[in-house]
C-alpha cells in the first residue's frame, strides 16, 4: 500500500510496535527493479514483520547520482515497488536533502533501518533503531546502471 502522508505512516508504525511487531524501513531509488532488489526485500522480511520502502525523491537522486537519474518518476517507482511481494508499505519521500530524510526517519522511529553497507552509512546511527546490513548482491552483480548500459549497448 502506498502511504502519502508521514503522519499516517507514523500511525501505522506505532500500531505495529504496540503489537510487538518489528518495523523495517529501507530508503532507496528503486528505479529499475532487478534481482538484487528482490533478494534484499526477501531478506528484510526475515527480520521484520512490516517492511516499508522509502522511494527516494528524484531531486535527491539527481543530486547524488547525476542529472540522468532516475529514469522513472517517484510515482512510477512507488507503483512498481508496491507490487513486489513482501513489501507492506511504500512511502514517496520528497526530501530535498539527506538531513531532511533523516529527520523524517527520526519522526517515524522504525525498529530497523536497512542499509547496504554499515561503514558507509554512519549518518543513520541512532540509539532508537538498529542498523541492519543487507547486501543486495547475492553473489551476483546487479545494478540499475549496469542494466541501463546493457540496454544502450544492445541498441547501439
Amino acid at each position: 500500500m502506498i502511504v502519502s502522508k508521514k503522519k499516517k505512516l507514523k500511525q501505522i508504525i506505532e500500531q505495529a510496535q504496540k503489537q510487538n511487531k518489528k518495523v523495517l524501513i529501507k530508503k532507496g531509488v528503486f528505479d529499475i527493479i532487478h534481482p538484487g532488489h528482490i533478494y534484499s526485500i526477501r531478506q528484510f522480511k526475515k527480520y521484520a514483520d512490516i517492511v516499508i520502502i522509502f522511494v527516494q525523491s528524484g531531486f535527491l537522486t539527481k543530486k547524488e547520482k547525476g542529472e540522468k537519474k532516475p529514469i522513472n518518476s517517484s510515482k512510477q517507482r512507488a507503483e512498481v515497488i508496491n507490487g513486489v511481494k513482501n513489501v507492506d508499505y511504500v512511502y514517496i519521500d520528497k526530501s530535498k536533502s539527506m538531513e531532511e530524510c533523516l529527520s523524517i526517519l527520526e519522526y517515524l522511529r522504525p525498529d530497523i533501518i536497512a542499509v547496504v553497507k554499515k561503514r558507509k552509512t554512519k549518518k543513520y546511527d541512532r540509539p532508537y533503531w538498529e542498523l541492519k546490513e543487507f547486501p543486495d548482491k547475492n553473489k551476483q552483480i546487479f545494478s540499475t546502471s549496469n542494466i541501463i548500459n546493457k540496454i544502450i549497448n544492445k541498441i547501439s
